[in-house]
């Protein structure tokens, strides 16, 4: 029984061990999507502020959106290791307990015959009334292994106990953390209502705009197309270059974020957040400043080119060997071609000002002539 419980104990502890981790792991995310929901609450404060109602505003929304809808399964996934730890403490409380009343059922059976028997089992006279020596030699060891086997007995009950009170104690505590998880689901599931019925009203609002954000789409995808234009040109003029060596690509990852904020655009084709039925296309990420407006490089690396485009400012380009990072809708520029970057060196500055925008950097990443998803190579 004694092998049993201490193989059950070892699973648990495994168990437990595993099931911690994940629980951290989920912690740690959970956090980062917090964090995120807290920093577009910021920016949908300040739009508030001001008169009339943005792309950019419903952009925000729509981030919010996902990252509580985000949170919300993570909750959910946190509730389920916790439900897992719970029914392993109880299972182990349960077959604890069953052995603790086998240790003390025992062990009340080993005073109540040593009491019945003590005159029999009287120790001198045990030991005197050996034939021999030898014999005599034995019994006082069979007394003396008696006497331990007792005082073990006394002392696993002591131990089983102590362990139960500690897993009865964790096992409130899991309990506790549970509820305050069910708390918090539900509050999120609130907000999440609230913000889907907030996003539609703002859709409706805009809708209304039709004519002007189709023109304001057209623009935005000219100035896109001539930033990849002026890259694939980058690209080919340098091939006959020596390119210098850079471990660019073992930083997928890790990458410094080029300015403080949120994703509101992602890479790739995607359904515009207003006018459901037109695509849009990015070949990068645009990233809506949550504090400072200062960009800054993502990754040692010298600067190829720096143009004007008409819809997103200034551009940088910078080279990392084999890659390129981009960086557009700058107003000011505090870097020239050639120049030698490090990593989080100062770029530029994003354009504050009227239109969709202001104070939004769009971010790219190349290799060669193929586009990246910045997203999966900026740190989390």
């Amino acid at each position: 029984m004694i092998r049993i419980l201490t193989f059950l104990t070892f699973i648990f502890i495994f168990s437990a061990s595993f099931l911690g981790q994940d629980l951290k792991n989920l912690e740690k995310n959970k956090n980062s999507l917090i964090n995120q929901i807290k920093e577009a609450e910021i920016l949908l404060q300040k739009y508030d502020q001001k008169k009339g109602l943005s792309i950019q505003q419903i952009k925000v929304l729509n981030k919010q959106l996902k990252e509580r809808e985000a949170l919300i399964e993570l909750i959910n996934d946190e509730i389920l290791v916790l439900d897992k730890e719970i029914d392993s403490l109880n299972g182990l409380i349960t077959k604890k307990n069953a052995e603790l009343v086998l240790l003390k059922s025992d062990y009340a059976r080993l005073i109540t015959e040593s009491f019945k028997n003590r005159k029999v089992y009287n120790e001198m006279t045990f030991l005197f009334g050996a034939e021999s020596f030898n014999d005599a030699y034995r019994r006082f060891i069979m007394l003396k292994e008696y006497n331990k086997f007792r005082k073990n007995q006394g002392i696993s009950i002591q131990k089983f106990t102590a362990e139960l009170d500690v897993q009865k104690k964790e096992l409130s505590l899991k309990k506790g953390e549970k509820h305050h998880l069910l708390a918090d689901l539900n509050h999120e599931q609130e907000s999440l209502k609230s913000s889907k019925k907030k996003v539609q009203e703002d859709v409706n609002s805009l809708k209304q705009k039709e004519k002007k954000i189709k023109n304001e789409i057209k623009d935005q995808q000219k100035a896109l197309k001539k930033l990849e234009d002026d890259i694939m040109r980058l690209i080919k003029a340098s091939k006959s270059d020596v390119i210098e060596f850079s471990d660019f690509s073992s930083a997928s990852g890790k990458l410094s974020w080029p300015v403080q904020g949120l994703i509101i655009s992602r890479f790739g084709e995607h359904q515009h957040p207003v006018l459901k039925y037109v695509k849009v296309n990015n070949n990068g990420v645009d990233i809506k400043s949550t504090n400072d407006v200062v960009v800054k490089t993502v990754y040692t690396g010298k600067v190829t080119r720096v143009v004007s485009i008409p819809g997103y400012n200034n551009a940088v380009i910078v080279r990392h060997g084999k890659y390129l990072s981009v960086y557009a809708n700058l107003r000011s520029v505090n870097v020239s071609v050639g120049d030698q970057l490090k990593t989080q060196d100062v770029v530029g500055k994003i354009y504050e000002g009227d239109g969709e925008n202001s104070g939004v950097l769009h971010f790219e990443i190349w290799k060669e002539n193929e586009k990246m998803n910045p997203e999966m190579w900026l740190k989390k």
